[in-house]
């Protein structure tokens, strides 16, 4: 290999703007960049829960985007995927070429059920996709502790890495404008779907709990934006629908607190979370209410950078609001967040921990595929 190692990163998850795996994808391309990697994006330009696109429609992306890929595959030394159940085909060819293959694994195939419930039945079907991928990949890279000791056991073996998700310390930090929006308000940030806690961020709301003089703040979009529409017209809700990577950080670092109160809905979550949502929102510098779950609880706890509380308790929620806007020392909490991300995890931090590995393992691999696990 001579000159800068090229790498092929495939998404079948449609990126878009405003979304977080856009974001993710966008930050982990850049800074292995910056490491020194040409890398090329195939990535689908249809599909998705929010798109609202045809199965079908989005077989025939997975298709054409994988056919591409196929053909172009020899200009590459490696290949990343954005772990997919429909990326077997892609990483068969790889093998067959003698690439390394790497997989980046956001969550346990029990999400498709919770986005998709009448997916259920095909469980077995996107489990055998995924460990016939996983038991193939060179390298696997999970988000949190727990998901990474799944995935030990579901592909059977130890070639597996913890990289969290982070956020762009240049562009989310504490200095800069805020939104100019009206009053107090706590904000969130993210995907408008099932176990993001949409029912309980408007239960909570609508509790005596939750302080009169503070509002809600919603940026983003889902399949769960039919719930917004039943809130009561009194403007406590503002819901600001998907906006630019770039006017995400005005709004949160507006606001008193960010919430990231996500659901353990069919045991998606009992492997851990680490939202890209809460290291942008500790990046801004504002304190943050999380639920308890693994991860991203021992993070806050871990940060001292917010509260902490029950998954799906609105009351618990609306007390946890009420708290910080009593509390004239909240801020404190927010600055403590700001310089753990800062210090710890920036996407250049992030990339350089992938880049490590890919180095380590492209002359290791000597051309030759990694052995699937018995």
């Amino acid at each position: 290999m001579s000159g800068r190692p090229r790498l092929a990163y495939l998404s079948l998850e449609t990126p878009r703007p405003g979304q977080a795996s856009q974001t993710h994808i966008d930050e982990i391309v850049a800074s292995l960049r910056e490491a020194g990697w040409a890398v090329e994006l195939f990535a689908t330009t249809s599909g998705g829960a929010s798109a609202r696109s045809s199965y079908a429609r989005r077989l025939a992306g997975y298709a054409r985007v994988q056919l591409r890929l196929i053909r172009d595959l020899p200009r590459f030394d490696a290949l990343f995927v954005r772990s997919h159940f429909m990326a077997l085909p892609a990483v068969l060819w790889a093998r067959r070429l003698g690439q390394p293959v790497f997989q980046e694994i956001n969550g346990t195939p029990a999400d498709i059920g919770v986005t998709y419930p009448a997916l259920k039945l095909f469980a077995p079907l996107f489990a055998w996709l995924y460990r016939a991928q996983y038991r193939r990949a060179d390298h696997l890279f999970a988000v949190t502790d727990g998901l990474a000791d799944w995935a030990r056991r579901f592909a059977g073996h130890d070639r597996v890495s913890v990289v969290p998700n982070g956020a762009n310390t240049t562009l989310f930090c504490p200095d800069g404008p805020d939104a100019g929006l009206e009053g107090r308000y706590v904000a969130f940030v993210g995907g408008l779907v099932a176990w993001h806690g949409i029912g309980t961020m408007l239960a909570a709301l609508a509790d005596p709990g939750w302080p009169r003089d503070v509002r809600l703040v919603i940026v983003g979009d889902g399949i769960e934006r039919e719930r917004l529409a039943g809130v009561p017209a009194d403007g406590r809700l503002l819901w600001l629908g998907r906006q630019a990577y770039g006017d995400v950080p005005p709004v949160l670092r507006g606001a008193l607190a960010a919430l990231c109160v996500i659901e353990d809905q069919d045991g998606r979550s009992a492997s851990g979370v680490a939202p890209l949502k809460l290291y942008e929102a500790m990046a801004c510098g504002i304190p943050v209410i999380v639920s308890d779950l693994p991860f991203q609880a021992e993070l806050v706890r871990g940060a001292g950078a917010g509260l902490i509380v029950p998954p799906a308790a609105p009351q618990a929620l609306a007390a946890a609001v009420a708290a910080l806007a009593a509390d004239p020392q909240a801020q404190a909490m927010g600055a403590r967040g700001a310089a753990y991300v800062e210090r710890e995890a920036s996407w250049h931090q992030r990339g350089r921990q992938i880049d490590t590995v890919l180095r380590r393992t492209l002359p290791a691999s000597g051309g030759k595929p990694a052995e699937p696990a018995p």
